[in-house]
Formats: structure tokens, C-alpha cells, sequence
């Protein structure tokens, strides 16, 4: 290759001229088109035009990317036309370095002379102070005493005494108002002198660095071409942020999806086509591979642990799973890959021999654990302009309506409050991500609460907080014990009464808990009779009813006091005469608040 076959294009982002000769090289336009927002960065593309030209090899410089770029990332799309062969990148060299160093030593001069003239204005005003003590002496020492001793030999001068306390007196008044010049003089040195040091200091920090791409390409059509180049970011990112309106006349919830949008990158995006994706651009791309599981059979029998420790364990070997597939696709290399590979399969054998070794009962408890989760990429229809500051900026992601069922809830074991909720399906077609919610009812605001990441198509229920117009109060009605052989049986009634001081009926769904030890031999429980029947929902008869949780879906007429609805039900407790029941605690009670607040951020699957 000569160098007469080399043309060289320069690329910017604001002019526009093109020259075909190989002594004046072309300057061309890059425009920014496409920027995906990842957690923590974003991938960049820029349009690159390529003006029509003979079939030759061309250097294409792209200058101006952003301070934050990665180094690493920067790669061109091959287009029609042409053919990439090789992208570099590299440090621009700023222009503006020999201004700044010329800026910084005229500044450095006028640093100088402001402090001199501080200082000279410093020490006029100690003279001036001096002379002032000095008049305050001469009052007291001489004019005084003076005018005293004529006034005692009646010989008082009026004039010449007047004459000399207005000189006094003027020479004090013209010190002062000098002084106070000077010390303005000095305020207002000093707040130039800040502004020239933090311009020194940027300007010897030297110019914002900005980088430039080199890509070499042979033309491959003698027309024009277009390419893209793409450049990862740092310093950006983006987290969803909701709006969910209940409509009670309607029955029906309007949903108004949000991204609040950060990014420090160093340019503006102006007018780009914008994506927000919950990926990793860094990750690899190697798929986790299944080793066999051995294991070794051995005479006697396993020691059975106690159902804490085993689901301590259990829990701890799901988690070292999740973390060893994080390293997998973390890893820079495919050594580091299979190695978090294998430990990934480390984990998951402990969890397997658990599930062959242990009770279901020691494990049933962790079921609906949390759920790995996929990338999901939410693309924005219409161009965005986003500048580069640190604050937040919003981008209007998705927005639709969703039938809902309103009704209430309420726990009374623990409050008398009745809260309003909702259930919805996701109908928008794409995935919520979990996230900040902000709830209105009937157009006023009631308070905030949070989601989980809701598939297209799921359902889910979502919270409006308490409504003042409904109470629920619980009470125990009777209590018995009967001795039966070596057992003891205690009957318990309790009543659950609920005010509705609306003028319409109300959907409740009413929550309360028996005692439950998850070893039917130790202690049995057994339901008595119930004013309404618990509720079919296949969800509660699966997961909750066995944990002695209760349910019960009703209608609550309006009323209160004597016409209030009431719900009662009994059940009974056996259990070893020779045992009582007590609270537990220690590492369990530390397990069973872990499972609670691990299952409260999950969404209840309706």
C-alpha cells in the first residue's frame, strides 16, 4: 500500500467538508444514533457517513469520544461498501494544551499582583489605624485639658478651640472612611483571588481528555457508504420508577412505567434512539455446563440433622449457586469460567444430597425461593435527549391499563386496619421490572410501595393502603382443656367482628394463624366449625394452609357495632400433656425472619 493510495477522513461531531485529495484530508460528520442503558454503563453508536470515493484502502479517524469510554469496547459494524479491517483507539492530543499553559501563566501573574495589592492595602490601613490612636490621644491628652485649663483662668478661645476639635474630628471621619475603602478593596480582592486560583487549578490540570477511534476499512464500492461505531460508557445506569392509578368506578388500574435515567459519560444524547436493558455488556457468553453428580454410598445410617440446620444449609447452598454462576459469567477468561462452572455444580450437588438425605418437611419451607432472572430490554419508541449531568432525568418507558379487582385485607392478630388492594395482570406484553411504586386511588395519592419484576402475563396484586371506613377487631370468646390418656386438648373459639361504615358492601379477605410446629407428632392442630368456609384459592391451599395460616374470602355488609359482620371459628391444640408450647428462638427464629423478608419482596402469585 503507497501512501498516494491512503486517504485519511477525519471525523467530528459539528463540521462538515469533504476534500478527495490525499494533501487536504476530509472532515466528515458523526452523529450519535443508538444508545443502550445497561447498570453502571452504556453502549454508544454513531452513524459514520462515508463520502463516495474509488475502491482504496481509508484511514477514518473518529474523534471526540467521551472521557468515559471504555478503551476496551470500541468496535465498527461492517456495512455495505465497506470493509472493516482494523479499529484503534487512542488519546487525542488537546489543542487547547499550549493556550492553558500561556492561561495558567498569565494567571499566575495577576495571583501575584492582586496578593501584593492586599497586602499594601493591609498595611495602609495599620497606618491609618495609627493614626487614628494617635488623634484619639491627642484628644485626650492635649485638646481636652487644654480647653479645661482656659476655661479655669476665664480665658476660653470659643474659635480656636472649635477649629481645632473640627480638624480632630475630620482627620479621625477621613482615617475611618479610608480604612473601610481599603478593606473593601481587600474583600474584593480576595474573592478574584479565589475565582483566578480554581481556574488555575483546572486549567494545570489540563484540558478534558478526550479520546479518538481509528478505524482502517477498504472501500469496496466506489459509492458512499455508511458504517457504524459503537463505544461503551462508564458512569451511567437506570432504575424503573411507577405510577399505578386505581380507578374503583372502573375497575381498573392505569400503569405508567418510568426510567430514571443517570449518565456522566462526558457527551449529550441528543435525539438518539434509546434502549434500557438490565444486562451486563461485560458478561460472558459461555453457557453453564452439568458435571455428573457422584456420590458414595456407606454402611450405616446419615445422621439426621435438626430442620434448622438442614435448611440453613439448604439456603446457604442455593445462594454459593446463584454467586458461583455470577463469577461464571463475570469471568475474563475460560479458565475463570469452567472454574466458577464447577463450583456452580459444587453447589448444586449439596443441594441435591439434601433432597435425597432430608425430610420433604425440612425443605418444603424454602419453596418459592427467589427466582433467577433473565435480561429484559425495554426499547423507547420515540427519539430522547439526555444531557450529561449528574442528575436524574425520567423517560416515559411504558404505560397501559389493566382490569383489576379491588378488595381489602385485613390481619387483625396484628391490627385493626383494613388495607385496600388489588389484583391485575400484567396485559402490557412486556416484562415489569421490580421497582419504586407510587399509588393513587381514585385520584388520590396513598402512599408507596414496591414490586417485584412481573412477567408478561402474570398476575399480581398491588397495595392502596388503609381505608379509614372499615375496622376488623378479634377477640377470644372460650378457652378449654380436657386430659384424653396422656395427651392434653385445648379448645379455643375466637370471633373476628368487621365495621363497614361505607354505604356498600366490601370484599375482605381475612387473615389469621394457628399454632404450627411442622411435626404433626409433636403437636396436632385440627379445625373446628367456621361461620364461613376458607378460601378455595389454590395458592393459599398449597403453600399457606399447611403452615396453619388462614384465610378466608367474604363479604362485608355495610354496618357497624350490633349490625357489623361477624366471623367465628374454633379449632383445637393436642399435644404431650408432660410439654408446653413456647416461643421458639435462637437460629430459628433468625432462619424464619430471613424466609419472612425474603418472601415479602416477592409478589403473591394470583
Amino acid at each position: 500500500m503507497t501512501t498516494s493510495m491512503l486517504r485519511r477522513i477525519i471525523i467530528t461531531g459539528s463540521v462538515a467538508t469533504c476534500c478527495a485529495t490525499a494533501q487536504t484530508p476530509a472532515v466528515l460528520t458523526g452523529k450519535l444514533s443508538e444508545v443502550t442503558v445497561y447498570q453502571g454503563s452504556a453502549l454508544v453508536s454513531r452513524e459514520v457517513e462515508i463520502p463516495a470515493g474509488p475502491e482504496a484502502p481509508m484511514e477514518v479517524v473518529v474523534s471526540d469520544l467521551p472521557s468515559a469510554t471504555d478503551p476496551d469496547s470500541v468496535y465498527a459494524d461492517q456495512a455495505e461498501g465497506v470493509e472493516i479491517r482494523s479499529v484503534a483507539f487512542r488519546t487525542k492530543t488537546p489543542d487547547e494544551a499550549a493556550r492553558a499553559l500561556s492561561e495558567v501563566a498569565k494567571l499566575e501573574q495577576s495571583i501575584k499582583e492582586l496578593r501584593r495589592n492586599s497586602a499594601v492595602a493591609g498595611n495602609e490601613i495599620s497606618l491609618r489605624r495609627i493614626r487614628q490612636e494617635f488623634l484619639k490621644r491627642l484628644g485626650s491628652n492635649f485638646v481636652a485639658p487644654a480647653a479645661q485649663q482656659e476655661m479655669t483662668h476665664g480665658v476660653l478661645q470659643a474659635d480656636e478651640l472649635r477649629k481645632l476639635t473640627q480638624l480632630h474630628f475630620e482627620e479621625y471621619e477621613k482615617a475611618s472612611q479610608e480604612i473601610m475603602k481599603l478593606d473593601l478593596e481587600i474583600e474584593d480582592s480576595a474573592e478574584q483571588l479565589k475565582l483566578l486560583e480554581n481556574r488555575r487549578k483546572t486549567l494545570a490540570a489540563g484540558p478534558p481528555v478526550s479520546y479518538e477511534a481509528v478505524i482502517y476499512l477498504q472501500k469496496t464500492a466506489a459509492g458512499p457508504a455508511s458504517l457504524k461505531l459503537n463505544y461503551l460508557v462508564n458512569d451511567c445506569g437506570w432504575n424503573p420508577s411507577y405510577n399505578f392509578r386505581g380507578d374503583t368506578a372502573k375497575g381498573e388500574v392505569a400503569m405508567e412505567f418510568n426510567a430514571i435515567v443517570h449518565q456522566v459519560s462526558g457527551e449529550d444524547w441528543s435525539h438518539v434512539k434509546l434502549a434500557l436493558s438490565t444486562a451486563s455488556p461485560s458478561v460472558g457468553a459461555y453457557n453453564p455446563q452439568l458435571s455428573p453428580l457422584f456420590v458414595r454410598v456407606q454402611q450405616g445410617a446419615a445422621q439426621e440433622e435438626s430442620r434448622t440446620v438442614a435448611q440453613t444449609k439448604y439456603s446457604q447452598a442455593l445462594t454459593l449457586r446463584q454467586e458461583a454462576l455470577a463469577r461464571q459469567f463475570r469471568g475474563n477468561s475460560i479458565d475463570e469460567m469452567l472454574r466458577a462452572n464447577f463450583s456452580a455444580n459444587e453447589s448444586a450437588a449439596s443441594v441435591q444430597l439434601m433432597e435425597l438425605n432430608e425430610r420433604i418437611g425440612n425443605l418444603r419451607a424454602l419453596e418459592g425461593g427467589k427466582s433467577e432472572q433473565g435480561s429484559v430490554v425495554y426499547a423507547i419508541e420515540r427519539p430522547v435527549s439526555l444531557q450529561s449531568r449528574r442528575d436524574a432525568q425520567m423517560v416515559p418507558v411504558l404505560s397501559g391499563r389493566m382490569k383489576s379487582k379491588f378488595y381489602h385485607v385485613a390481619a387483625p392478630v396484628l391490627t385493626s386496619s383494613v388495607f385496600r388492594e388489588a389484583s391485575l395482570g400484567n396485559n402490557t406484553g412486556r416484562d415489569l421490572l421490580g421497582g419504586k411504586v407510587n399509588v393513587f386511588l381514585d385520584g388520590v395519592f396513598t402512599g408507596r410501595t414496591d414490586i417485584p419484576t412481573i412477567a408478561s402475563g402474570q398476575g399480581f396484586a398491588i397495595s392502596f393502603g388503609v381505608d379509614s371506613q372499615l375496622r376488623a377487631r378479634r377477640s377470644l370468646v372460650d378457652r378449654s382443656e380436657i386430659v384424653q390418656g396422656g395427651n392434653r386438648q385445648f379448645s379455643f373459639t375466637y370471633e373476628i367482628v368487621v365495621d363497614n361504615f361505607k354505604e356498600t358492601p366490601v370484599r375482605l379477605i381475612l387473615r389469621d394463624r394457628t399454632p404450627n410446629t411442622g411435626d404433626v407428632d409433636t403437636l396436632r392442630v385440627g379445625m373446628g366449625e367456621s361461620s364461613h368456609p376458607l378460601s378455595k384459592d389454590a395458592d393459599y391451599q398449597r403453600f399457606d394452609k399447611p403452615k396453619g395460616l388462614l384465610m378466608w374470602d367474604i363479604e362485608v355488609k355495610p354496618g357497624a357495632g350490633p349490625a357489623a359482620t361477624t366471623l367465628r371459628y374454633a379449632y383445637t391444640v393436642e399435644y404431650d400433656k408432660s410439654l408446653t408450647l413456647q416461643d421458639i428462638g435462637g437460629q430459628e427464629k433468625d432462619r424464619l425472619r430471613e424466609e419472612f423478608i425474603q418472601k415479602g419482596r416477592a409478589a403473591k402469585g394470583l
